[in-house]
């Protein structure tokens, strides 16, 4: 049974996060007063045994699985039972994330020292030294079926499965799939990799097999996203546009396949 690691004081799923904001809308038919919904973005701090490691900008929702999900994404644990506790306190402006985890079971190597906040589109910001941005895994990843018919059947369900998106039509989602294309979990962030943060630490929760199925997202395929699903052995990824040649480089390096879409249809990039 998979260990979930207890939260406190803020709840783990917290409701759909937006604020109002008012303006004019300017159509073909004239303008009108409107309201659109906003998604909030706030500070959130990751500590270690109350040390601080990194903070990251956010959307204040689903608590638990980002912390489990950025601590095993980043490579600083191996498994979901390393973390004992989870501990979630409102701080200035943002929420505070401790996890609390037995010092011989942390990955020091890991944890490349930052600097500064890491903002919502960057997953590299504050890191002081270059060799610690590229830190894939020494092992390659399963292999996973991914055919474009399962990756067209689950773009097309993707919409149904973001209800933040739905309300301010802003955030990121990152979604699991089975090997046939039906969507199985989703989580939303202001930030790509936050999203992907939360839903592989949703899974590692829910004690997922992630050889059984492929990452879905609504974003571009930038490096880190290849590296976060590497680490945590998964085989497949999607997302909306092409990679980058460094994600495709360091994809073919993990065996790690990778799917976008097309003008034309889903490409699934050749691995050599």
């Amino acid at each position: 049974m998979t260990r979930r690691p207890k939260l406190s004081l803020v709840p783990a799923h917290a409701p759909i996060t937006s604020v109002p904001a008012r303006g004019t809308l300017h159509t073909l038919g004239g303008d009108v007063k409107a309201v659109w919904q906003v998604p909030e973005e706030v500070p959130i701090a990751v500590l270690f045994n109350s040390k601080s490691h990194a903070v990251m900008m956010g959307t204040p929702a689903d608590f638990e699985d980002f912390a489990v999900g950025f601590a095993l994404a980043e490579g600083i644990v191996a498994r979901t039972a390393d973390v004992s506790g989870v501990l979630i306190l409102p701080s200035e402006q943002g929420y505070a994330v401790d996890l609390s985890v037995s010092e011989e079971k942390l990955n020091h190597s890991r944890m490349a020292k930052r600097t500064l906040e890491g903002r919502t589109g960057c997953g590299l910001c504050g890191i002081e030294d270059i060799k610690d941005a590229i830190r894939m895994p020494g092992r390659t990843v399963p292999d996973v079926p991914l055919s474009p018919q399962a990756v067209a059947r689950a773009y097309e369900q993707l919409p149904a499965h973001q209800p933040m998106s739905r309300i301010n039509r802003t955030v990121h989602a990152a979604a699991w799939c089975s090997v046939d294309g039906e969507i199985l979990t989703s989580r939303e962030d202001v930030g790509r990799h936050n999203a992907l943060d939360k839903l592989i630490g949703a899974l590692a929760r829910a004690g997922t097999d992630v050889t059984s199925g492929f990452v879905l997202m609504s974003s571009r395929c930038s490096f880190e996203l290849v590296q976060k699903c590497a680490i945590a052995g998964i085989g497949a990824l999607s997302t909306v546009s092409a990679p980058t040649a460094l994600a495709l480089s360091l994809a073919r390096e993990a065996h790690l396949k990778l799917a976008a879409l097309s003008s034309r249809g889903v490409m699934i990039f050749d691995q050599e």
